[in-house]
């Protein structure tokens, strides 16, 4: 416990996540930090000179005992980086929070992990068919992540929970914040069957500047990002760009063109996004893609199995998750049309196979 008196210091220190994450990597931990004077601070060449005053100066102020003992009372727990059970899909994105509060039961992990976020003025028809999904992912083990916002996210909780699956609900703001307020009954069930989750320390009131960077978050634990009903500019389309920033298969629900809540789902299709036809097809293929298709042999020679050498090349590049042709072309360095003859060639040999359009899988 006494380590955790420094990283609740450490937490609560008003400098950003990459500072916070590259002096605790060099100096072995939080508790290193805490007792760095300015000089030590400065050799790790990792932060300037205003960001030492400010650690400095903030030490002075600071009773690590009166510290712990006020975050007991607030009855949350924190994991770190530092820590075995913090996410290893955080430890890799931009800005990784350097910890996260919560409350409930967090999960042991994110391996099958499914984010469904969307508008907060849905329609019934978005409503049912976010709860449906998150209902028939909670079944097959799926933990659902969202932002407790109303509409979308809350359906996509309530589906979980109904089917006693697990929800994850990523704040704004302090944990013990129910916000809305209007989703109090999906706050209270999800500490029993899932957590409540942030980065920001208690007592952070809902800012609206809190809410955009959280989605870097909700996107981060997921392997696949939903969108349901999306106005051209909604906030779900920020959870989307750190999505397509970190390299995560993004779906979105298609509307009609006249409906103002389809207009940032439609763009996300047009602009090469999987499409939401049917909840048992989306279930089904990545199902497909994530289990059915894996071959756990290790012991083949490949290399008398290829036709050509750019073919080793192209399948050294495939994943046992959907890649695209761009991604692949990108980095293999060959060219565009050597590729799709390479992947034409992994697929007719059963070595590779398109888990969606344009987007390869290794199958062996």
């Amino acid at each position: 416990m006494e380590e955790l008196k420094y990283e609740l210091w450490l937490m609560k220190l008003s400098i950003g996540n990459v500072a916070k994450n590259k002096l605790t990597d060099c100096l072995s931990s939080a508790r290193a930090v805490y007792e760095a004077d300015k000089s030590l601070l400065m050799s790790t060449n990792m932060i300037d000179e205003e960001v030492a005053d400010r650690i400095i100066e903030d030490k002075k102020d600071v009773d690590l005992d009166s510290l712990y003992e006020e975050f007991l009372s607030y009855d949350q727990k924190l994991i770190t980086r530092s820590m075995s059970k913090y996410p290893d899909k955080l430890r890799t994105i931009s800005s990784a929070p350097h910890g996260l509060f919560y409350i409930g039961h967090f999960p042991d992990n994110f391996d099958k992990c499914v984010s469904i976020v969307g508008a907060r003025t849905c329609s019934e028809y978005g409503r049912s068919v976010a709860t449906e999904l998150a209902a028939n992912l909670a079944r097959r083990g799926y933990v659902i992540v969202s932002g407790l916002a109303l509409g979308i996210d809350n359906a996509a909780h309530q589906g979980a929970l109904q089917v006693d699956g697990v929800s994850v609900a990523v704040l704004g703001c302090g944990v013990e914040n129910c916000y809305p307020r209007g989703n109090i009954n999906t706050y209270t069930a999800l500490q029993k069957k899932g957590a409540i989750i942030s980065e920001l320390y208690p007592k952070t009131k809902p800012m609206s500047y809190n809410f955009p960077t959280r989605n870097r978050i909700i996107s981060a634990l997921s392997n696949q990002v939903i969108i349901i009903e999306a106005r051209e500019k909604s906030g779900s389309l920020i959870t989307a760009d750190f999505a397509l920033e970190q390299g995560k298969d993004i779906y979105a629900l298609p509307g009609r063109i006249t409906d103002s809540l389809s207009g940032g789902c439609n763009r996300l299709i047009e602009q090469g996004a999987g499409i939401i036809t049917s909840v048992s097809d989306f279930i089904n293929n990545i199902e497909e893609v994530r289990l059915d298709t894996i071959y756990t042999g290790n012991d083949m020679d490949y290399d008398n199995f290829f036709k050509e050498k750019e073919d080793r090349i192209v399948y050294e590049c495939l994943d046992f998750y959907p890649k695209n042709i761009e991604k692949i072309v990108s980095e293999s360095n060959l060219e565009l049309m050597r590729v799709l003859a390479s992947v034409m060639n992994l697929c007719e040999m059963g070595f590779a196979g398109e888990a969606f359009v344009n987007q390869y899988v290794k199958l062996k």
